[in-house]
């Protein structure tokens, strides 16, 4: 692979930033090694990925050594059994906490088992697993359990428009000294949802750094991340203001997102300029989808990339290279409302953004959106239950400001900024 013009680095592993510095435990005092495991969610790739970060966060706060997940199918990505380490940095997570594999889990725990280290390691969770009654969008966490008044300012994230459905947990003496968290993938302990929203923190520093752990510590593959800064510093891109556009369509269930190409022209319009291509990630199995497009910009898709590239990125990989594509525009970037998808390109652009004096500093990072927001009073289903009186986007166009508690979206739909702007340096 030939040495990208410009580099996807960011945080402590950016240009200039000092290196990548180890996030200190809570406590030094030597404790007997204690275990949270779990199981992958059932989701998409960026569902799993939200999942995994409060996993992390649980693990760091509580002193425990983390247990990757076995291998399992991940959904829209095949029937091969896939591992979290098939797309994540395993060292720059365990240059922040203990990790283990479930493989190592089990070799560490039972050195000699006869059975296969995928079944010993599910034996062992019913066997010693402590499983908290806990559910990722329906609880959210004080720590420690006194956190409100240690910070009242933290009610109002429990008086916001969506918190009256979810119920305050704290970490009780059981759960504090069992050997092992185990947290199953079942509708009713389904660890689903945004860390930035589960953990309410007594301490602000102690907030600040479980961003910063996320930040640095949950990181693609170096090899996802060449291919992906290879496809940046292709001709059709390298050294030019193009823009990005997610239009999320396919599968997703919420019918209200898939809306037609003009539709999505007309919301854009003035968002992106004709004189810049806009580079389009989209799993609409339609190529004459995108031809009313072609008409007005100059489009750039991931099958039109050098040859090299597209041939050396295997399809399990694609959806997160074209994620660091979208998150590395220097124009703006436009999502799908409600996608993850989309929510992880933002979020990543915040971290890029804010990494000082690299490639990406300083690149818009306000919210936009192919739709217009909802018309959350007449619309049927999930869109009336997130909708509260009073709550409104002052402007249709950029949704940046609202805080997570006074979001008018579901909690896990969109990024919030806190996540790249309250973090330490």
């Amino acid at each position: 692979m030939h040495s990208p013009n410009r580099s996807l680095r960011y945080g402590r592993a950016g240009a200039g930033s000092g290196g990548m510095n180890h996030v200190p435990a809570q406590s030094d005092i030597v404790k007997p090694r204690r275990f949270l495991a779990f199981e992958t969610d059932f989701g998409g790739w960026n569902n799993i990925l939200m999942q995994l970060e409060i996993m992390v966060v649980l693990a760091w706060i509580t002193g425990r050594t983390l247990v990757l997940p076995p291998a399992k199918p991940f959904y829209l990505l095949g029937e091969a059994p896939r591992l979290l380490e098939d797309f994540l940095d395993l060292d720059a997570l365990r240059r922040q906490i203990p990790v283990l594999t479930a493989d190592e889990f089990v070799e560490v725990v039972e050195p000699d088992t006869k059975v296969a280290a995928d079944e010993k390691f599910y034996d062992l969770m019913r066997a010693r697993g402590v499983t908290p009654p806990w559910n990722g969008l329906e609880n959210i966490l004080l720590f420690p359990s006194d956190a409100l008044l240690m910070r009242p300012e933290l009610q109002a994230r429990l008086a916001g428009p969506f918190q009256a459905h979810r119920r305050p947990i704290t970490l009780s003496n059981e759960l504090e000294t069992c050997d092992l968290l185990y947290f199953p993938m079942t509708t009713e302990h389904r660890m689903f949802g945004v860390a930035e929203c589960f953990f309410l923190f007594g301490d602000e520093q102690i907030e600040r750094k479980a961003r910063t752990l996320l930040r640095d510590g949950i990181r693609f593959r170096q090899d996802i991340i060449n291919l992906a800064e290879e496809a940046i510093n292709a001709p059709a891109l390298v050294g030019r203001q193009f823009s990005a556009l997610h239009i999320r369509r396919g599968d997703f269930q919420y019918a209200k997102t898939r809306i037609g190409a003009s539709q999505i022209r007309k919301q854009v319009q003035t968002l992106l300029s004709p004189e810049h291509p806009i580079y389009i990630a989209s799993d609409e199995p339609n190529g004459a989808f995108l031809d009313g497009f072609r008409e007005k910009f100059e489009v750039v898709t991931f099958n039109v990339l050098p040859q090299e590239t597209v041939a050396n990125t295997p399809h399990h990989w694609c959806g997160i290279v074209e994620t660091l594509i979208c998150a590395a525009a220097p124009g703006r970037f436009v999502g799908t409302r409600l996608s993850t998808f989309s929510a992880r390109i933002s979020t990543i652009r915040g971290h890029l953004a804010c990494t000082s004096g690299g490639d990406f500093e300083g690149v818009d990072t306000n919210l936009y959106y192919t739709q217009q927001p909802f018309n959350t009073k007449t619309d049927e289903g999930l869109f009336r239950r997130f909708w509260r009186k009073g709550v409104r986007h002052v402007d249709p166009v950029v949704e940046t400001e609202a805080p997570w508690w006074l979001s008018r979206d579901p909690l896990w739909a969109r990024a919030y900024q806190t996540c790249w702007l309250e973090t330490d340096s």
